[in-house]
């Protein structure tokens, strides 16, 4: 049997929801908390008669504490201490397998234990934890810590359930039930699991109440089962009934919601109004700092130096070329260290170095030809090939001096790399849109890349058959067509409602996106459209932030002939 949440209107308003600002207010969210111990004291407190009574049929009924205290996993891995009504005779917990799965008919199980365990009054203990703050009163249920460990080897991502604190009850907990086959662990939990991954992304005040309100209805529905029908006709539980309907048996196939059809399976994890883009998070950094330059030339290794001794045959019409180690040979003074150096201060030199052959020499040196600080014009320039700068240049002066771009010029690629990595710069910015800050000084081996539209392409990487470069054509390019072009995801470990997707607009400016691609492939939302240069990485598992994403694609990126952007460089590997 399947399980279902009956109340159309209330599912609908439910897959819609959205965290609000107030629930993402961190003092907002620590009122909640404080309310919900709050709420648990009181109670405590008010079903105190209710302990006492249930204290005496535990002890009547079979010998053994009343209270069983368990470890358990919380917040982020901590153990604390959880405390239940003792439900199965005393020496059961001797059978680790218990830890794993207690089944329904296991005649350890006493007479009334029984009762506790269909009716969850076994976990009413647990309000003391809800008090202590070690759990809240929704929340992933706490379980066994070897079961944990268990589930989080076959279960990809399943430590994410530690993220938020346990609770005392869970949407889980009221509409799925464990299979009776012992095999079927795996299995129960993964689906067990896809319902609590819907609870921490959409986790709000409003979500919470809602699944309250359907534990309430739960609890009545089972007491009411155990009522005679003579009863039922006087008490109007009818209306109650009708609020959820959760079946005795975890379903086999995904976890799923009633609508007029009742088989269109439930939104997971991290859908939206648009259930494929899960969440889009925006990111810039700086531009690069343009270093005042000297205006004044210092000659390098390459620089040609004309040099004229007037009045002096052989000394008065000199070539002279400035060699690898900076230093250039003239007659009577050989080797001359002159690297660094400003044509005037290489003119005193001379002069006083030839003041020891000729009285009063008169020693003219110009720069004939600049060789020694080159940029580099690769791709859709006029005139690609290298400049060579005579002073302070900028970029616009570099481009100038290139003709311009063509016309099939990728200006949104177009970089500048500078010591072996792309600097953060948006040439497009500058060009296109005329913001100065971008018109950076040039560095000596700087390189201006300026590709082709018709070389655009993305990247795929991680769980898929061929991580490559995906070329564009003339059609677009979308995120199930770049998945085929690489030979499809890894059927047996990609994890595809957790598909990332690193967007460049410039070296500055990006997107961060996450994707959920089993709505798209189910066709419950639209194929995502890539851009030219966007990293696709499928995980194999699950991912807890994005640093784990760029150190993943960083070495087949190379590979590929791609590279990672300042923005995301800066933000992530160097330390945000």
């Amino acid at each position: 049997m399947t399980a279902y949440i009956n109340n159309q209107d209330t599912t609908r308003r439910w897959a819609k929801w959205q965290l609000s600002d107030w629930d993402s207010n961190p003092k907002h969210m620590s009122l909640w908390s404080l309310f919900q111990r709050v709420s648990a004291a009181i109670a405590f407190a008010a079903i105190t008669p209710v302990f006492i009574a249930l204290f005496l049929a535990v002890k009547i009924s079979s010998k053994g504490p009343f209270i069983y205290k368990q470890t358990r996993p919380g917040l982020n891995g901590t153990s604390f201490t959880a405390f239940k009504i003792r439900t199965m005779r005393t020496g059961a917990d001797k059978d680790k397998k218990r830890a794993r799965r207690v089944d329904a008919n296991d005649p350890m199980i006493t007479p009334v234990g029984r009762i506790l365990r269909d009716l969850k009054l076994d976990e009413l203990p647990q309000l003391l934890n809800v008090i202590k703050g070690d759990m809240a009163l929704v929340g992933p249920r706490p379980i066994a810590p070897a079961l944990q460990s268990e589930l989080e080897k076959n279960i990809p991502g399943f430590g994410r359930r530690l993220s938020v604190k346990p609770g005392l009850t869970s949407l889980a907990q009221v509409c799925l039930f464990d299979n009776e086959a012992d095999d079927k662990v795996i299995d129960d939990w993964t689906t067990r699991f896809e319902a609590e991954l819907d609870y921490i992304y959409r986790k709000s005040v409003a979500y919470d109440l809602v699944i309250i309100g359907l534990t309430a209805a739960f609890l009545v529905k089972k007491i009411a089962r155990r009522l005679p029908k003579k009863l039922l006709i006087a008490i109007p539980l009818a209306a109650l009934l009708l609020l959820t309907a959760c079946s005795e048996r975890l379903p086999t196939r995904s976890f799923t919601r009633a609508d007029t059809s009742l088989e269109k399976e439930i939104r997971a994890y991290g859908d939206r109004e648009v259930p494929a883009i899960v969440e889009i998070e925006p990111v810039s950094i700086p531009i690069e700092n343009s270093v005042a330059q000297d205006p004044v030339y210092r000659v390098g290794s390459g620089d040609l130096l004309a040099i004229n001794v007037f009045g002096e045959e052989g000394l008065n019409d000199l070539r002279v070329s400035v060699d690898g180690e900076g230093y250039i040979q003239v007659p009577f003074l050989e080797r001359i260290p002159v690297a660094g150096q400003s044509v005037a201060e290489i003119q005193s030199a001379l002069k006083e170095g030839f003041s020891r052959q000729f009285r009063n020499p008169w020693v003219v040196v110009e720069i004939e030809e600049h060789r020694s600080r080159p940029v580099y014009l690769v791709g859709q320039f006029n005139k690609p090939g290298v400049v060579y700068m005579q002073g302070p240049t900028n970029l616009l002066q570099a481009v100038s001096m290139a003709s311009g771009m063509s016309e099939n010029a990728h200006l949104s690629g177009a970089r500048l790399w500078r010591a072996g990595e792309i600097a953060a710069v948006d040439m497009n910015a500058l060009l296109i849109d005329g913001r100065a800050a971008h018109n950076i000084y040039l560095e000596s081996g700087d390189t201006i890349v300026v590709p082709s539209n018709s070389d655009n392409k993305a990247f795929v990487m991680g769980a898929v058959v061929r991580a490559g470069a995906v070329p564009f054509s003339n059609e677009p390019m979308t995120l199930l067509k770049a998945l085929t072009q690489v030979g499809g995801p890894i059927k047996s470990t990609a994890l595809l409602s957790q598909v990332r997707v690193i967007r460049t607009h410039s070296a500055v400016d990006g997107q961060l996106i996450l994707v959920n691609a089993k709505d798209i492939l189910k066709g419950r939302a639209p194929d995502l459209q890539l851009q030219p240069d966007d990293i696709v990485y499928v995980p194999d598992n699950w991912i807890e932030n994005w640093n784990q994403v760029i150190r993943a694609v960083t070495p087949t990126l190379q590979l590929a002939g791609g590279a990672l952007q300042p923005f995301v460089q800066v933000k992530f590997l160097k330390g945000d």
